[in-house]
């Protein structure tokens, strides 16, 4: 992966997740940094299971992912299939959680898995396309 979309993904503070929701329009929503990422493979977000975003990766897996760096005028863009991964220990997962993440209090918190297709890496104004190979 090239250094510099490694680090835009490394140094992001927020994440936007879209979904599907049930009429076929995107759902967005702002997230903190993923809990666990490989590369731009894949990652994984802690999301409230009870909410729209989890709704709609049941119906629906097909997505995205976007973070940026306004600074630099870069951003990622990432498409792809969310999965929902169900909590065994939600306290093997706080070590892990920011100080706002511990503050939103799910009842019923999963992780978002994230797995990607395709990227495209925009920096000052150049796009860059790129199709993961298959497994």
């Amino acid at each position: 992966m090239d250094k510099k979309m490694e680090t835009l993904l490394a140094t992001a503070d927020t994440y936007t997740l879209v979904t599907i929701d049930s009429r076929g329009f995107p759902h967005t929503i702002a997230v903190s940094p993923p809990l666990e990422r490989n590369g731009f493979y894949y990652f994984k977000f802690y999301i409230n299971g009870e909410g729209k975003t989890a709704e709609n990766i049941r119906m629906n897996r097909s997505g995205s992912l976007f973070c940026f760096d306004k600074e630099k005028h870069e951003s990622i863009a990432l498409k792809g299939y969310f999965f929902i991964e169900e909590l065994v220990e939600y306290k093997l997962l706080a070590a892990k959680l920011n100080d706002f993440q511990k503050q939103l209090n799910y009842e019923h918190p999963v992780i978002a898995i994230f797995e990607t297709l395709s990227l495209k890496h925009y920096e000052n104004m150049h796009a860059e396309i790129l199709d993961v190979p298959e497994k």
